[in-house]
C-alpha cells in the first residue's frame, strides 16, 4: 500500500511508525473523504476482510462496499454525521459478493490537511478478536483526539467535575496550557460567574437523554471575549450504572458569528443609505400591523422623490446617490424612537409611525414636505426636489399588512397623479380605480389578441394651395360591449403597463399599410409615445413596417412630444437621427405645452412643429395666443421647419393662421377623425370639399 498511504498521524508520532501501525492493525479501518466518499487510506485488515485489492480501493467510494438498499442510508449518515462517535450496525459487501454484518465506528479527523472520517469496522462473527480490536482502536482514537482542531474534554463528575481529558485545542480556546488543566475543576480555572454557567450546563447535560448544545460568550484568561459553541453529553457507564463522566466538544465560533452578524445586517439593510431595506421593512410592518389597534394606530407612508431620474440623467448617478443619502438623513431626523424609516429601492422610501394623537400624521406629512423642499447640496450645487407621499392607516384603512401596503401604494399613485409634491390618504375610490385599471389592462391584452383596434384618419390641409397633404392616424378601440373607445380612455393605462409598445407597433404597421395604397404625394402621420422610444426595438420596427408595406420613408411622419427629451436624451437623439437618415420626417407634437426649455430644437432639426390646440383656441381675441402663434411661425422659419396648427374649429381661426403664414392646419372645422373608407373617399375629391364645407 506504499504510495496509497498518506499522513494521518499525531503531531508527536513518527510518520513511518504510525503508517505501519495503521496498515497492520487487526481491525479493518479506512479513512474517507466525506464530500467525495472516496477511500483515502485502507489498512491491511480491511483488504483481507473484504477481498478488494489496494488498487481497487483507490478507485472506490464507501458506497461501493454497500448493497443498493444501504446506500441512501449511508449518504444520510455521512451528511448528517449520525454514525459518528457511536457503533452502528451495517451490512457490507465483500469483493466476492458475500454479505457481511458489521459494526462501524466513525470519527471526524484531519487527514492530509483536510477534514475526513475515520471508519473502524468490527466483524460480529469474531467477538473475541473484536474486543482486542476495540481496545487498540481506543488507543488510536485517543491519539487522534489529542490532535483534533476542536476542543475535546472529559470531566469526572464524581470528583467535583475535575478534568481527566483536555486536549490542546481546548487549551488554545480558553488560553490555558492543556496539561495544567488536567486534574483541575472549573473553579480553579474560571471566575465564579463562568464556573456557575458551566456547572449549570453540566447539570442540564446529565438530565438530558441525549446530546445537548450550548453557546455563550466567555473571556479567556487574557480577557479576550470569545464565543464558544459546546456540545455536552453524559457518558453511560459500562456496567449500566448511573453516568459518571461528561464528554464535551467545544469550538470557538467568534469569527463565524461575527461574519454571520455582518451578513445578517447586510441582508436587512440598504448598502447605500444604511437604512433598513425592504426585507427588514416587510417583517417590521407585519409585526406593527398585527398589534395596531384603535388605541394604538400606526401610519404607513410610502414616499417617492419626484423626477429622481432627472437627477441621475443630468448630474450622474453619484449625485443621485448623494441625494438619496441626504433624503435618508432628513427622514431619520424627523421620526421618533420606535418609528421606522426604510429604503425600499431606487428613490422609494417607507416610514412606519406610531401615532400618539389625532391629526399628528397630517402635521407630520406637511413637515416632511417642508423639510424635503429645502435645497440639497450636490457637490457644491443646490438642488431642489419634491416628493410624493401615500399614506395608509392601521387599523383604520386595513388591519392586514399586505392590504395596508397596497393601500399606501395606491395613495402614493394618487399623489403622483394629482401633480406630485403632495400627500394623499388612502380612499376606497383609489382601490376601485386600481381595479378598473387592472380590468382595463386585461381587456387591452385581449383587444390586441382579437384585433379590436381600428385606425381613424384626420385630414391635414396645406394652406399654400389648399390641397390635402395627408392624414394623421389615430387609434380607436371598438370594445364588444362599450362600443368605440377614444384613446384618452385607454392610452394612459397602456403606457403604464407597457402595452403601448405592441399597440404602437400595430398602429405603425397598419398606418403604413393603409397609406401605401394612397397617392404618392400624401403623407401619413403616426404618434409615438415615450415608452416606445425607450424600447430598443423601435428602429427595427419602423424599418420592418416600411419594408413590409412598401411605403416610401419620406411619406411617413413620426410625431413625438417634448417629453421624449425628458425621458432619456442620450437614447432619444441618436434614435431620432437614425430615423431621419432613413428619410422619415420627424414632427414635434403639442409644441409649447411640456418641456420648459427649447434647447432640443438646436440639438435636432425637426421637419415639422405642431402648435398645440390650446394656443389656437381664442386666437381671434386673445393677443397672448396670437403672439405665441407668430413666435412659432418665426421658430419654424428659423429652423426651416413646416408649421402646423391643430384644433381649428372656426373660420376666423383658419383665416388668422393663414394670414400669419402657417403651413398646415387640421381640426374639426376641416374634418374630424374618420374611418379608412371615408378618408379614401375624401382623397378622391380633395381638400377643396373640406374648405368648402368650412364656409369657403
Amino acid at each position: 500500500m506504499t504510495g496509497f498511504l498518506t499522513a494521518l498521524v499525531p503531531l508527536d508520532a513518527p510518520n513511518d511508525d504510525f503508517q505501519s501501525l495503521f496498515a497492520t492493525h487487526p481491525s479493518p479501518m479506512w479513512v474517507y473523504d466525506p464530500d467525495t466518499l472516496r477511500f483515502l487510506i485502507v489498512n491491511n485488515a480491511a483488504v483481507d476482510l473484504y477481498g478488494y485489492s489496494p488498487q481497487q480501493y483507490a478507485r472506490m467510494t464507501v458506497l461501493d462496499i454497500r448493497p443498493a438498499q444501504e446506500r441512501r442510508r449511508m449518504l444520510n449518515a455521512v451528511y448528517a454525521r449520525t454514525d459518528m462517535e457511536k457503533a452502528e450496525r451495517w451490512t457490507h459487501l465483500k469483493a466476492n459478493g458475500e454479505m457481511l454484518e458489521v459494526l462501524t465506528y466513525g470519527r471526524a479527523v484531519r487527514f492530509d490537511g483536510r477534514d475526513a472520517i475515520l471508519a473502524i469496522v468490527q466483524d460480529r462473527t469474531e467477538v473475541n478478536a473484536a474486543h482486542r480490536e476495540v481496545t487498540d482502536t481506543r488507543s488510536l482514537l485517543d491519539s487522534i483526539v489529542d490532535n483534533l482542531p476542536v476542543g475535546v474534554f472529559v470531566k469526572d463528575m464524581e470528583a467535583d467535575g475535575r478534568y481527566i481529558l483536555f486536549n490542546e485545542a481546548c487549551g488554545s480556546i480558553v488560553g490555558f496550557n492543556a496539561a495544567d488543566v488536567i486534574g483541575q475543576s472549573d473553579r480553579a480555572i474560571f471566575d465564579d460567574k463562568q464556573t456557575a454557567i458551566f456547572r449549570e450546563q453540566d447539570a442540564q447535560a446529565f438530565e438530558a437523554v441525549s446530546t445537548i448544545s450550548f453557546e455563550e460568550t466567555m473571556r479567556r484568561v487574557d480577557g479576550l471575549p470569545r464565543i464558544l459553541r459546546t456540545v455536552k453529553r453524559a457518558l453511560p457507564a459500562p456496567d449500566g450504572s448511573a453516568p459518571r463522566y461528561l464528554l464535551g466538544i467545544s469550538q470557538d465560533v467568534t469569527e463565524e458569528r461575527s461574519v454571520e452578524t455582518r451578513l445578517a445586517y447586510m441582508a436587512m439593510h440598504d448598502a447605500l443609505t444604511g437604512l433598513p431595506n425592504r426585507a427588514y421593512f416587510s417583517e417590521h410592518i407585519q409585526r406593527e400591523a398585527a398589534h395596531a389597534s384603535a388605541e394604538n394606530p400606526i401610519a404607513l407612508l410610502y414616499l417617492d422623490v419626484d423626477h429622481f431620474k432627472h437627477i441621475n440623467d443630468s448630474k450622474g448617478h453619484a449625485a443621485g446617490d448623494a441625494l438619496l443619502c441626504q433624503v435618508a438623513a432628513r427622514l431619520t431626523a424627523l421620526v421618533r424612537d420606535g418609528d421606522l424609516v426604510a429604503r425600499l429601492g431606487g428613490d422609494e422610501f417607507a416610514l412606519v409611525l406610531r401615532l400618539t394623537e389625532d391629526g399628528c400624521i397630517e402635521r407630520f406629512a406637511e413637515r416632511l414636505l417642508s423639510v424635503l423642499s429645502k435645497p440639497f447640496d450636490l457637490d457644491g450645487v443646490n438642488e431642489h426636489v419634491t416628493c410624493s407621499i401615500g399614506i395608509a392607516m392601521a387599523p383604520g384603512h386595513a388591519a392586514d399588512d399586505d392590504v395596508l401596503m397596497r393601500h399606501a401604494d395606491l395613495a402614493l399613485y394618487a399623489a403622483k397623479e394629482s401633480g406630485r409634491s403632495t400627500y394623499r390618504f388612502y380612499e376606497a375610490e383609489m382601490r376601485r380605480e386600481a381595479e378598473r385599471r387592472h380590468m382595463l389592462t386585461v381587456e387591452l391584452r385581449e383587444a390586441l389578441q382579437k384585433n379590436q383596434f381600428e385606425l381613424y384618419y384626420q385630414p391635414i390641409v396645406q394652406l399654400d394651395d389648399d390641397g390635402l397633404g395627408g392624414f394623421e392616424a389615430l387609434i380607436r378601440w371598438r370594445h364588444p360591449e362599450r362600443g368605440l373607445i377614444p384613446p384618452m380612455d385607454f392610452i394612459p393605462v397602456a403606457e403604464e403597463t407597457g402595452l403601448i409598445v405592441p399597440i404602437g407597433d400595430w398602429v405603425l404597421r397598419e398606418a403604413c399599410r393603409t397609406a401605401a395604397a394612397w397617392p404618392q404625394h400624401l403623407k401619413i402621420a403616426v404618434n409615438l409615445s415615450v415608452c416606445q422610444f425607450r424600447h430598443n426595438s423601435l428602429l427595427a420596427t419602423v424599418v420592418s413596417a416600411l419594408d413590409e408595406t412598401g411605403l416610401r420613408p419620406e411619406r411617413l411622419e413620426i410625431e413625438i412630444t417634448e417629453s421624449v427629451f425628458l425621458a432619456d436624451v442620450e437614447q432619444s437623439l441618436p434614435l431620432l437621427r437614425a430615423l431621419k437618415e432613413l428619410g422619415i420626417r420627424i414632427a414635434i407634437d403639442d409644441f409649447g405645452t411640456g418641456y420648459s426649455s427649447f434647447s432640443y430644437l438646436r440639438a435636432f432639426a425637426f421637419d415639422k412643429i405642431k402648435l398645440d390646440r390650446s394656443f389656437v383656441s381664442g386666437i381671434e381675441s386673445d393677443p397672448g395666443n396670437l403672439a405665441i402663434v407668430r413666435a412659432v411661425v418665426g421658430i419654424g422659419s428659423g429652423f426651416n421647419a413646416t408649421t402646423l396648427a391643430e384644433g381649428i374649429e372656426t373660420e376666423e381661426q383658419l383665416q388668422k393662421l393663414r394670414d400669419e403664414g402657417f403651413s398646415e392646419v387640421q381640426g374639426f372645422l376641416l374634418g374630424k377623425p374618420m374611418p379608412r373608407a371615408e378618408a379614401e373617399a375624401l382623397i378622391g375629391v380633395g381638400a377643396s370639399s373640406l374648405l368648402a364645407a368650412a364656409g369657403r
